[in-house]
């Protein structure tokens, strides 16, 4: 068996004062609320505040996910609410595209509408909690929009909803169905970003490293990968849209996927909040401790969820809870027992949703600020994943930055070789997976879990509901926005898209459709599938 980091880095039996003897408290680690918080951003930690505690929802129709977020409001998801969209939202197409007639819903909520979010969001207010919609970049415009459109009918004042609707542009990179080329990605994620500083939006945007562990990266490669893509993106809308860093630096929020490596993840977490520290006061030159602070909340990992004896995940889904919540983070949203099967069943999500509960409530865990601080063992995790992200970043950097490293093939290769290192690691007995490669049972005996599913006939509902309501629209006021949009898609990279898209929006145009009339206006096929044409005249 392997007694090394998922990185490689040999493990000893014993860490001792000699481990950790070139460190300087005051200057690399601090008191928590103070520079260079590695330690944290709250002297009381959660005593002043727990984390959000949230499941991950979204599955078939609008109603279907409105019923299922109320069902967690009722298991006591109160104070933020996540929702994933569908394959086809993603790409984006809509649900009566040929293709799209096959996943609408599938594996999320089929959100390529103003329709479909008002009947998300029936009886479920848009204030008094965070609202966080995933999915992929091509679709945070939209998202913004959705949110801008509801609080107008609803009356409420739009910059008062705060969550996060907004997506990096490099997940398609790490394995997600976006099928918009970068620049385009890029260049939407720049118009929402600054359509939400220069409102002053109370809305944040994912720069995930998420996607890019679930995928197989390592630790280190996703701490260096999340400062790559923070000093390109900042560095656009500083350099390129001339916004300050200090106001823009309440935008972004990080996403880490907590594996069951237990003390290997709460150095990961404290090293990339020292690290964005260092970027933002260094590179940036920020004028506020509070620009220094990158909001990290974590996702217990999908990828340690085993097919091969579910109940186990419980378990793991506990481990990585526990870490996340030593770690310091701002919220948690677990991966459940079925996550290798399914969206989580209401079984699944209250097991998780209590697993919550019960490490803040009965653990003790809330009642110290960075508990693991001091540890001979952690802090030199704490800096030796740090370090080994300096050398992957300086590699990146050598390239031109995140974008060059992209196009060059060369993240795609470090996330894909350390995922085969894994693979051979469980195939060899290096690496222990209980119930995979050790404690295996026969198939008859395993457990039966309940399975939460979408029928074909379910996405073929959801299709024929949106190719018929498409009829009812006004068709006159939809073609005098996409009009609109399209000539402001021909005026340039740096023209913002975003007050012609909130108009599409409101006169209830489709993701699909939004989308595909910037596609053409940019030069691309409609349909990023290249099936169907676009039905507008332009």
């Amino acid at each position: 068996m392997k007694r090394q980091t998922d990185y490689g880095l040999e493990i000893k039996p014993v860490y001792t004062p000699e481990d950790i003897a070139d460190l300087d408290y005051a200057k690399d680690i601090g008191d928590p609320g103070s520079y260079p918080f590695t330690r944290g951003y709250h002297p009381d930690g959660y005593r002043s505040r727990v984390w959000t505690r949230r499941m991950t929802g979204g599955i078939g129709s609008s109603k279907r996910t409105n019923e299922q977020l109320k069902q967690f409001r009722a298991m006591g998801q109160t104070q933020g609410m996540l929702i994933i969209c569908d394959r086809p939202s993603a790409m984006p197409i809509d649900a009566d595209h040929p293709m799209g007639r096959r996943e609408a819903g599938v594996l999320g909520w089929h959100a390529t509408s103003l329709l479909e979010f008002e009947e998300l969001m029936e009886d479920i207010p848009l204030t008094g909690q965070s609202i966080t919609l995933l999915g992929s970049a091509p679709l945070s415009a939209l998202r913004l929009g959705y949110i801008v459109a509801l609080a107008e009918k609803r009356g409420l004042d739009w910059r008062k909803v705060h969550g996060s609707v907004s997506e990096y542009p490099f997940g398609h990179i790490f394995g997600q169905t976006d099928n918009l080329p970068l620049d385009l990605n890029i260049k939407l994620w720049l118009d929402s970003t600054e359509f939400i500083v220069r409102n002053k939006l109370h809305i944040r945007s994912g720069i995930l490293t998420q996607h890019f562990q679930e995928s197989g990266g390592n630790n280190p490669q996703a701490l260096a990968i999340e400062i790559a893509m923070l000093k390109e993106l900042l560095g656009k809308l500083v350099n390129e849209r001339g916004l300050d860093f200090d106001d823009l630096a309440l935008i972004p929020y990080e996403l880490v996927s907590v594996g069951s490596r237990f003390f290997e993840e709460i150095a990961k977490v404290r090293a990339l909040r020292r690290m964005y520290a260092k970027m933002a006061r260094e590179t940036f030159k920020a004028k506020t401790d509070k620009a220094c602070q990158l909001l990290i909340a974590v996702h217990t990992s999908s990828r340690t969820m085993t097919y091969q004896q579910p109940l186990n995940n419980i378990a793991r889904c506990a481990i990585e809870t526990l870490a996340g919540a030593i770690a310091g983070c701002t919220a948690i949203d677990n991966a459940c027992l079925d996550n290798a099967y399914a969206e989580p069943s209401p079984f699944a999500a209250r097991m998780s949703l209590n697993t919550q509960h019960i490490v803040s409530d009965e653990t003790g865990v809330t009642d110290v600020t960075d508990p693991l601080a001091g540890s001979y063992y952690v802090e030199y995790l704490t800096n030796k994943v740090e370090e080994e992200a300096y050398k992957v970043l300086k590699q990146i950097e050598d390239m031109g930055g995140m974008i060059e490293a992209v196009k060059q093939g060369f993240i795609k290769n470090l996330m894909r070789e350390s995922a085969l290192q894994k693979q051979r690691d469980i195939e060899s007995g290096e690496r222990l997976v209980v119930g995979v490669n050790e404690l295996v049972i026969p198939p008859e005996e395993d457990d039966k879990i309940p399975i939460q599913s979408v029928e074909a006939s379910d996405s073929e509902e959801i299709a024929d509901r949106m190719a018929n309501w498409k009829k009812t629209r006004d068709i006159p006021l939809l073609k005098e926005k996409i009009a609109q949009l399209y000539a402001d898609s021909k005026k340039g990279y740096d023209f913002n898209l975003m007050p012609a898209i909130t108009e599409a929006v409101k006169a209830y145009g489709t993701a699909g459709e939004i989308i595909g009339v910037i596609r053409k206006a940019y030069g691309y096929h409609y349909d990023p599938l290249e099936m169907i044409n676009c039905p507008f005249e332009l």
